[in-house]
């Protein structure tokens, strides 16, 4: 499989030289081939969040080299690095971060309507996404009338609308019961199966047993890189 993210030596700390400093990622190194589905696992602190917003360009590293399909992304000014997050990756979150006030529809179709896509293509788009996740009869309802499994698979459908290379997921179940926790990673599973990479951030080991690698982090550091354990 084709390398689509490569981590060089990536460190970051916040708040250097005060005693507020914390050293988020130390010295990690990290290859992952397109295709990919792995989980991120780590005490609250580990460095899993950081590690998945320089991952997916909304944080850059203090030190160290990350290549995004070949192209070194590390120097790149705020205008380049938006465009690339945009056309490479899909975001979902544990909030959902649905727009209140707006349909299912118009949430969907953010996206696009701020990407570049044609007036003409956003309808059956935002269509053909809301199918493929399984939920094709709510674009008109709204997100207050929905339930928590239902708005995490509407932003899925947001994330994978602009056609991304990657989805990357902090805590998606977290807000969840274990049932719909398990319907919204089979999904995930499908999304994965289409040959998208999904890294997905967890601290929960039923969420971890669906994922095929596992990047565990503990201060900073990446401690495990393997095939998730059994059960």
């Amino acid at each position: 499989m084709e390398d689509i993210i490569q981590l060089s030596h990536i460190c970051k700390t916040y708040f250097p030289g005060t005693e507020q400093e914390v050293r988020a990622l130390d010295d990690v190194t990290l290859t992952i081939p397109a295709g990919s589905f792995c989980a991120v696992q780590g005490a609250s602190g580990a460095g899993k969040s950081t590690l998945l917003h320089i991952i997916g360009l909304l944080d850059t590293p203090d030190q160290g080299a990350y290549s995004l399909l070949g192209r070194q992304v590390s120097s790149l000014g705020d205008a380049a690095l938006s465009q690339l997050r945009n056309a490479y990756f899909g975001f979902v979150l544990q909030d959902f971060a649905l727009i209140p006030g707006r349909t299912v529809y118009e949430n969907v179709a953010i996206p696009l309507i701020f990407g570049d896509a044609r007036a003409c293509e956003i309808k059956p788009r935002v269509r053909e996404v809301l199918a493929r996740v399984g939920v094709p009869d709510l674009e008109k309802r709204y997100p207050n009338e929905l339930s928590g499994g239902q708005k995490q698979r509407v932003a899925i459908a947001r994330a994978l609308v602009n056609r991304p290379q990657a989805i990357l997921a902090d805590e998606p179940t977290g807000a969840l019961d274990s049932k719909t926790g398990r319907e919204v990673m089979e999904c995930f599973r499908q999304v994965n199966e289409s040959g998208i990479t999904v890294i997905i951030v967890t601290h929960d080991g039923m969420v971890a047993s669906y994922c095929r690698r596992l990047l565990r982090l503990e201060d900073g550091r990446l401690t495990y890189d393997g095939a998730t354990p059994a059960g």
